[in-house]
């Protein structure tokens, strides 16, 4: 069934993409994919586009609009290589969910919101992801054997790359402080629960507001990406049964190597279905 949905949902892709370069909008432009969320609006009604600027200057300006009472504040985001066809892909992909207001408004659940812009940002190519997953340069020119190493290497790359962005030295304290106020708990219990799977974990923190927790011996078994409103799971598959389909699967061709699980965590009821896929993906084999 998952793999008939992926077929189904590449299609109609590969179609979104045909309208778009018919039109002529087919100018790669590097830029972010949001979900923005106004408090004056009613539960469950977003606008979701594209910008070559940053999701919060564009929530700013839209805010700053006659009529809007309420300030737009940005749920989720991801860098992209081409925002123009990622804009077209990902609206395309929420079409049935479209508010009949206005072209960039959908009335849908976060969590699905989520899951297709997170898919249509793999699709793309995620700018964040490029960078963390740049092997590392070893002795002889030799690429990581594997893909933990790869991926290790890649956090460790991307802290360089965007060193001159950042403060270079990022910690816990800085994606807690990013994301919203209602979501902090949920990462701080997060945090406590995963450290108390192992004393010897290593968690590493990146510039791409994200968190790796490591088994010794370099098996990375969860990343964390932290945003605004959400918390994505990124997990190794330790087969935990799944009759809810809490989890996504991660295809093998977006190149998370033994992360093969995804779950998106709002509050603390999810996070609480979310622990068991946590745990079995700890004791996972590499």
């Amino acid at each position: 069934m998952g793999r008939l949905h992926n077929a189904t949902g590449r299609l109609d892709s590969l179609r979104a993409v045909a309208v778009q370069e018919r039109s002529g909008a087919s100018v790669m432009a590097e830029g972010y994919i949001y979900i923005l969320f106004n408090r004056a609006h009613q539960n469950g009604l977003y606008k979701i586009g594209m910008t070559t600027s940053s999701s919060e200057e564009r929530a700013r300006a839209i805010s700053g609009s006659t009529g809007v009472p309420r300030p737009f504040e940005v749920a989720y985001e991801q860098r992209v290589s081409d925002c123009r066809r990622a804009e077209t892909l990902l609206h395309h992909r929420l079409r049935q969910y479209r508010s009949t207001s206005d072209r960039e408004f959908f009335e849908v659940p976060l969590k699905l919101a989520i899951r297709a812009l997170e898919d249509v940002a793999e699709e793309v190519g995620r700018l964040d992801e490029l960078e963390r997953l740049e092997p590392e340069p070893t002795i002889g020119g030799q690429p990581p054997a594997s893909s933990d190493q790869a991926i290790d290497a890649g956090l460790r790359s991307n802290e360089k790359s965007r060193a001159g962005q950042t403060r270079g030295v990022v910690t816990f304290d800085d994606h807690l402080a990013y994301a919203g106020v209602s979501l902090r708990p949920v990462l701080l219990d997060l945090r406590k629960r995963v450290l108390a799977l192992d004393d010897r974990l290593n968690e590493k923190c990146t510039p791409g507001r994200r968190i790796a927790y490591k088994i010794p011996g370099g098996k990375i078994f969860l990343e964390v990406i932290v945003q605004r409103a959400a918390i994505v799971l990124h997990l190794a598959d330790g087969g935990y049964p799944d009759p809810g389909h809490l989890a996504d699967d991660i295809p093998g061709s977006f190149g998370w190597g033994q992360l093969k699980k995804r779950v998106v965590v709002e509050k603390m009821s999810d996070l609480a279905e979310a622990l068991p896929f946590i745990e079995s993906a700890h004791r996972a084999k590499p």
